[in-house]
């Protein structure tokens, strides 16, 4: 686009670290850092293609007495590491809209190694906002991802899946059993979108992981509604 051409000539995308320009992260810079491996997010051991071990399911319902419903969770990189960190911020707080296509073309090339030519029968959704969040902050930062993923990997995007009813505390501050109370009547399917999702595997894009038990209480509603496989597709775990 015209509008485009005229914004990397005038104001050029800059590495967040190295400051080189065109593009936010740069392939060295991003080759550099600490990125996540395949493994098992509730244990943090080695699995295929970022699956959840089976045994760490059963040991999350033995302990807590929950199904852990999640089939798979890629994660790019740690949110401690200060460049993903503040380029996380500046798109989620401070409307820098245009991260989200380096944010996008990681992660796609992350779902592609993982699921290298076994996702065409996928649909990508993403989690909804709450109104009041909606009116303060003006866009949904997960939106414009998981937009940008649908591009890259020629998926298709289903829209306003989830309802947000309950205006949510931040996970990250609360305790395990707070957090599960936080999370309960909070998101409710669409009624008018249940359709779409029936017999169909899930890819939830979003910016940030700081609890599994966002997560698992999406993958919860979208299996009770017949979904079949959940994977969560993410920038960074807190």
């Amino acid at each position: 686009m015209l509008i485009d051409f005229f914004k990397e000539i005038l104001a050029p995308k800059k590495c967040y670290s190295c400051k080189k320009e065109w593009n936010f992260l740069c392939e060295n810079c991003q080759k550099k850092l600490k990125n996540f491996s395949s493994i098992c997010y509730l244990c943090k051991k080695k699995s295929n293609n970022f699956e959840i071990h089976k045994s760490c399911k059963k040991n999350i319902l033995e302990k807590e007495n929950i199904f852990f419903e999640l089939d798979n969770i890629i994660i790019f990189s740690h949110y401690k590491n200060f460049v993903i960190k503040k380029m996380i911020e500046d798109f989620k707080f401070y409307s820098k809209k245009d991260i989200a296509e380096d944010f996008a073309k990681i992660l796609s090339e992350k779902f592609i190694e993982n699921f290298r030519g076994g996702f065409k029968d996928y649909i990508i959704i993403y989690p909804s906002m709450h109104f009041f969040k909606r009116i303060t902050r003006w866009y949904n930062p997960a939106k414009i991802l998981a937009k940008k993923i649908s591009e890259n990997l020629k998926i298709k995007l289903e829209k306003n899946i989830f309802k947000k009813i309950k205006n949510t505390k931040a996970q990250k501050f609360l305790s395990r059993q707070e957090r599960l109370s936080n999370l309960e009547k909070s998101l409710v399917i669409n009624k008018k979108q249940v359709d779409k999702i029936v017999d169909e595997n899930i890819i939830i894009v979003d910016d940030i992981i700081s609890t599994w038990a966002t997560l698992n209480e999406m993958a919860k509603i979208l299996k009770k509604n017949w979904a079949k496989k959940v994977i969560w597709l993410v920038i960074a775990s807190d």
